[in-house]
């Protein structure tokens, strides 16, 4: 999340002799490689007696690095070179962009990037989990006025890893620590932290893009889950080859990469109540529900891209959100079926309605047919957001009642995913209750 230096030697894998001074900075998770010098310039013309070379530097698909403080890097997969200046006096710079930064190993020439485990940890987890560590109380004392304080008993037992067996012998396990400031000899403040790290064991090792697109599957189910975006603050690569010590304990090694609109971490913890849903306490339902994310992430990815895709960037216009949203519910009911047939959009949104009938009339309304009303306002509006015909522009929702329409479509898909996830209707009623989604249409609708 933060922006991170890296000072440091820089190399090519097949040349280690000839190394190069600069400064990695990963901002957000890009990594920039600034050099004195540079690896060489594009070959443009090669005869036998000389070679031409263009003004654009050569690009290398891996950079080696180690930092002032003896971490060792390697950058991998090139995204170009955006800067290469030569001063006059002075020495020349270049600057090379890489898709990721790995800090703690030398993947060597040839070395393909993989690993047997990734740790990740994110924003709203450790409140998923429902786990707390710590108990105790405070004392007071009654005077006969005011209560007086007397002290504080804090106890605080590491939490035993959740597991969470997967299909095809991977295995996921959320593993608790604890942080803590404060703890010297007389410290006048002391503060505890209970964080969480969902765990990724995999049966067979697990490339770079792999990697990169499961942290995202785990983003997106815990974005659904919490009912608000969520950051991915960290993701660390273990492999069984590459360990310390007498116990042979795998080191870690971070992962750095620009995941696309990672947000901010949020300033208000959720309460339990406030997600859709929570771990399962359950270890088979907890298989159950990551086992079926991950097993329908093919058949269903264009509803996820459609639907993540808004849920993580906030700043979208109200007109492309609900189309977004309303793609986003076509292409799930097409997808959705064995054999998708030729139906038509109110149709569609109709069958979908069906699927859990008593959610879908407090959330449209009584009428789910495809001409009744709901269903009419949607296409109406789906058809002049798309193509903008002023012939159409007066059935077109606007103002609240687009958002309101937004926001109970962005519900028909919640309600959607929850079913694919094993949740059934009665199931899905009490998380809109709970959470508020029927509270929050009927407000919208008196606004009308």
């Amino acid at each position: 999340m933060e922006t991170i230096d890296f000072k440091g030697l820089w190399w090519l894998p097949d040349d280690p002799e000839n190394h190069l001074s600069g400064v990695l900075q990963v901002e957000h998770g890009r990594p920039i490689l600034e050099t004195l010098g540079d690896f060489g310039h594009e070959e443009l013309a090669r005869t036998a007696t000389e070679v031409s070379y263009s003004t654009s530097l050569e690009t290398h698909e891996r950079i080696l690095g180690i930092s002032a403080d003896g971490k060792d890097i390697t950058l991998e997969r090139s995204q170009g070179s955006p800067g290469h200046k030569m001063n006059f006096p002075g020495l020349s710079t270049a600057s090379y962009a890489y898709l990721a930064a790995l800090v703690g190993k030398h993947f060597e020439s040839g070395d393909p990037v993989e690993f047997d485990e990734v740790a990740i940890s994110a924003t709203d987890l450790n409140a998923w989990t429902q786990v707390n560590g710590f108990s105790g109380g405070v004392e007071m004392r009654d005077e006969g006025g005011p209560l007086t304080f007397v002290g504080m008993n804090v106890n605080f037992t590491g939490p035993e890893d959740i597991r969470i067996p997967l299909s095809g012998n991977d295995e996921a396990f959320i593993r608790f620590r604890i942080t803590s400031k404060g703890m010297g000899f007389r410290s006048a403040s002391v503060s505890m932290t209970q964080d969480a790290e969902l765990h990724l064991r995999f049966r067979k090792k697990t490339s770079l893009n792999q990697v990169i697109e499961r942290v995202g599957q785990v983003r997106n189910l815990l974005s659904l889950a919490v009912g608000r975006p969520v950051a991915i603050l960290k993701v660390t690569g273990f492999r069984h080859d590459h360990t310390e010590g007498p116990a042979n304990t795998p080191r870690p090694i971070s992962v750095l990469w620009d995941i696309p609109h990672n947000p901010s971490p949020p300033t208000r913890d959720l309460l339990p109540n406030e997600m859709l849903f929570s771990l399962p306490e359950d270890q088979a339902d907890a298989k159950k529900v990551f086992d079926g994310w991950f097993r329908k992430q093919e058949r269903l990815k264009p509803v996820f891209n459609l639907f993540f895709g808004s849920r993580h960037h906030p700043d979208m216009s109200l007109e492309v959100r609900f189309l977004t949203y309303a793609q986003a519910v076509e292409t799930y009911d097409f997808r959705r079926r064995r054999k998708p047939g030729n139906l038509t959009l109110a149709q569609r949104v109709s069958d979908i309605l069906g699927l859990r009938k008593t959610v879908s009339r407090k959330l449209v309304g009584e009428d789910l047919r495809p001409e009744g009303p709901f269903i009419k306002i949607f296409k109406d509006s789906r058809n002049y957001y798309t193509h903008y015909n002023p012939n159409k522009e007066k059935k077109a929702a606007k103002g609240v009642a687009l958002y309101l329409l937004t926001v109970q479509l962005q519900a028909v898909l919640e309600m959607c995913l929850l079913r694919e996830l094993g949740f059934g209707a009665r199931d899905t009623d009490e998380i809109f209750d709970r959470v508020g989604r029927y509270d929050e249409i009927d407000y919208f609708r008196c606004q009308i």
